[in-house]
């Protein structure tokens, strides 16, 4: 078995068995937004997830720059490989400072593992919190949803008007929560929640599913890999 799906069904088991732990995903928006870099209108970014970023550093870029350091036991960044892109994957390995064996895949929850995940969706028993966009709705979702904390379109604007109210509100209502299972879709201000999360309180799972909960919050198929037909669906990373 590939470790694209060894590390699957590893970080599935962890959730399943309430093992307290952060999972932060980086792939080519993130690294764009930290380099400093446009996010145009042509981009799956904006043109499918509704957002885009000037071509400078903006909020959100600093704010992920600073998420790097952790070396934590218990916090896990899921990078792009080498098979997806070559260049992120060697821009994040100089910037993060943990153990290799706390390193795994950005696209461990799509892809081949796409089809699995959503078995895993359908039989989870853990009660959940959700971290995602403001058109989700409860009862869409296969799994106990306790509330969802909505964050609106086009995340790096969000971020940089209404970030640190949304951030105070947030630590605010989840501080003293423990013990549960928080999926964070909000793209690339995902790894700033985890982030920050965490460091205020460690005692929960903290998991960016990124798109992985589309066809759940948007009623639709947002990616090729979700169709059995798109080779996507079969692509295995590997580092």
């Amino acid at each position: 078995m590939e470790k694209f799906e060894v590390d699957f069904f590893k970080f599935t088991n962890m959730i399943i068995n309430k093992e307290n732990f952060a999972y932060a995903r980086y792939a080519d928006g993130e690294v764009l937004l930290m380099k400093g870099m446009e996010v145009g209108i042509n981009t799956q970014a904006h043109q499918i997830d509704n957002w885009n970023a000037p071509n400078k550093l903006t909020k959100v870029g600093v704010e992920l720059l600073n998420t790097l350091k952790h070396t934590e036991s218990n916090y896990y960044y899921a990078i792009s490989s080498k098979t997806d892109n070559l260049g992120d994957y060697n821009f994040l390995l100089e910037k993060i400072i943990t153990k290799n064996e706390n390193l795994t895949f950005a696209n461990l929850w799509i892809n081949k593992n796409y089809k699995e995940m959503i078995k895993f969706y359908n039989n989870i028993k853990n009660d959940c919190f959700l971290i995602c966009n403001y058109k989700a709705i409860k009862k869409n979702f296969p799994f106990n949803v306790l509330e969802i904390f909505p964050v609106l379109d086009n995340c790096v604007n969000f971020w940089e008007k209404n970030g640190d109210n949304f951030m105070i509100d947030l630590i605010n209502k989840v501080k003293h929560i423990e013990n549960k299972t928080f999926f964070i879709s909000a793209g690339p201000i995902s790894e700033i929640i985890i982030h920050n999360l965490y460091i205020t309180n460690p005692n929960n799972q903290y998991i960016d599913v990124g798109s992985s909960i589309d066809e759940f919050v948007h009623n639709k198929k947002t990616r090729a890999y979700m169709n059995t037909n798109s080779p996507y669906s079969n692509h295995i990373s590997k580092f």
